[in-house]
């Protein structure tokens, strides 16, 4: 009998707005550099938050927030 075949951990990145929904998701299956700069380029166009997640399942890690700020003077 054959073992079954190992699951490869791939995190992905996760776009979110202010309300939470999901926008987007980029895996690193894209390539690492590819996938963090869309999942970047998503969350500053939609004005949303990104997260990491290490692999399908897992928690969801704030790493970068794009929200509009309250302040008007930027």
């Amino acid at each position: 009998m054959s073992e079954p075949p190992l699951r490869e951990n791939v995190g992905s990145y996760i776009v979110r707005d202010k309300r939470g929904t999901y926008m987007s998701g980029y895996s690193q299956k894209l390539g690492e550099k590819n996938a963090r700069t869309w999942a970047r380029a998503c969350a500053k166009r939609s004005k949303g938050v990104l997260y990491f997640r290490k692999d399908e399942g897992g928690a969801e890690e704030e790493m970068e927030s794009y929200l509009a700020s309250l302040n008007k003077n930027n």
